[in-house]
């Protein structure tokens, strides 16, 4: 039995771009709430603050959002352990000055976030 067009249209890791969206914006909600000078996070914390499910399947595409921040220099690695891989934030980070500034957009304009800085910009 075929499924349902709406159900197929609902799946949450049918657009990478999104899911990058909603990995920036949870890190950014993240950052405005922090009261120190860093912030620790898993791909499990950020699906969660995005609303997203916590499916392994999307964990995993989070995670590679996340690796591909890091490879960025705008995030760090924290610990990688047999649990997990913990990711980390500081306010060195031009996404960290973003998140508080919401007006420095020439740090963050990296090769892998330039398809999404516009709507980067205008949600937050």
């Amino acid at each position: 039995m075929p499924r349902s067009r709406s159900r197929r249209d609902s799946v949450v890791y049918r657009n990478y771009n999104d899911i990058k969206l909603a990995v920036i914006s949870a890190i950014i909600e993240l950052v405005s709430r922090a009261k120190g000078s860093c912030v620790t996070f898993t791909s499990k914390k950020i699906a969660q603050i995005a609303g997203l499910p916590t499916q392994p399947v999307l964990l995993t595409i989070i995670r590679d959002v996340l690796e591909n921040l890091r490879s960025e220099g705008l995030i760090i690695r924290y610990s990688k352990t047999s649990h997990g891989v913990k990711y980390m934030i500081t306010k060195d980070s031009p996404l960290w000055t973003f998140a508080i500034n919401r007006t420095e957009t020439k740090e963050i304009k990296t090769p892998y976030l330039a398809p999404i800085i516009d709507a980067i910009v205008t949600k937050s």
